[in-house]
């Protein structure tokens, strides 16, 4: 290392460790090395934090062990509700923030938690990346937050498990569904009653008969919870991508880094979505073997009957309209959502792992 590169890093210290005190004191820095402080609600072994730990591994490899990350999982450091917060206060550095925890800090963010939009998870996540950069106003709430996007972790598209078959939205009328988010609007409009329930809680509660049935989980959740190999019904009612979560990192604390570590940050992340959706997959393959072996009926909904669901629902202009009375340009934002969607599904290729089962591929 020459003199000069050495007192570029300590000088980088020297701010980086004042931005670790004031902003995000979990950061510890020495001799211009990072050690990131990352907070999640997901399990060790979820395909999202498996996804995260590719990143990390690829952002230390690029950095030389310049920058490493140090793992909290399962709101260990934190409850999911505080993890923007989290970032900005010196409890982490780097978190994963759920959009169904974002209405008030990260409102525009909400926008794709909208159902009846894409069914593709590609799709979802690369238009959560493109309005960050193409939407003021989606863009503005993390700015305000003291807030970078890095990307988004996969979750695939919604789907209904149910003890008793279902054809159409109107056979959920009278069910008690485990529900969470915007669905449990759309599933009012159609006489279910949503139940707000943690997921850890679904299998006990449909052996008990609590339930119905749940939605609110995509089919590499399944393995997860224990209900891959004991859900007799799976269908997918056409609401789609429902929810998401992302990385964010505290931008003060990014921009202090030396522009080599800022660039190795923004390349690892680049490589995000194409490793999340691998990642999903593999999960999705164990699901679908698990559902095979127990004789489980999967089925997807008829179009015309989810479009009629879609219009009788009405949430996207009630999205719009609740936002608009807090001075939001809600309409741009889901205009600019809604033609994202439209120039990535015409390339993209990807398909969920749900309908992949239920045509009996296996990847």
């Amino acid at each position: 290392m020459t003199g000069a590169t050495h007192r570029l890093r300590a000088a980088v210290a020297v701010v980086a460790a004042a931005v670790c005190a004031a902003a995000s004191a979990g950061c510890a820095v020495s001799d211009g090395q990072f050690v990131l402080h990352y907070t999640t609600y997901s399990s060790p072994t979820s395909d999202q934090s498996v996804t995260m730990q590719r990143w990390a591994e690829e952002v230390e490899d690029r950095t030389d062990g310049g920058v490493r990350v140090k793992f909290h999982y399962s709101q260990s450091l934190v409850d999911a509700d505080e993890a923007l917060q989290a970032t900005l206060d010196g409890r982490a550095d780097l978190a994963q923030v759920g959009s169904l925890y974002s209405a008030s800090d990260l409102s525009m963010f909400t926008v794709i938690e909208l159902p009846f939009e894409t069914n593709n998870p590609e799709v979802q996540m690369t238009a959560i990346e493109r309005l960050y950069e193409e939407n003021d106003t989606y863009r503005r709430d993390f700015d305000r937050q003291g807030a970078q996007l890095l990307f988004p972790l996969p979750l695939g598209i919604n789907l209904i498990g149910l003890e008793e078959p279902a054809p159409n939205p109107m056979a959920l009328a009278g069910r008690s569904i485990r529900s969470g988010g915007l669905t449990s609007e759309a599933l009012l409009t159609v006489g279910a009653n949503p139940v707000a329930m943690t997921a850890t809680d679904v299998y006990e509660s449909m052996e008990r008969g609590v339930i119905d049935g749940y939605t609110s989980l995509a089919i590499a959740n399944l393995p997860t919870f224990g209900l891959a190999s004991t859900t007799p019904y799976l269908v997918d009612p056409g609401i789609g991508a429902y929810a998401s979560s992302i990385v964010v990192i505290n931008a003060e604390l990014l921009e202090s880094m030396p522009p080599e570590y800022q660039d190795a940050i923004g390349e690892a992340s680049g490589n995000a979505i194409p490793n999340g959706l691998e990642e999903m997959d593999k999960l999705g393959v164990q699901a679908c073997t698990d559902l095979r072996a127990t004789g489980a009926q999967l089925a997807t909904m008829p179009p015309a009957d989810i479009q009629a669901w879609k219009d009788r629902a009405g949430i996207a202009q009630q999205w719009v309209d609740r936002y608009a009375e807090r001075g939001y340009d809600a309409e741009g934002v889901l205009a600019d959502y809604r033609r994202i969607i439209g120039e990535e599904s015409a390339r993209s290729t990807y398909v969920d792992p749900f309908y992949a089962c239920l045509e009996g591929e296996i990847r």
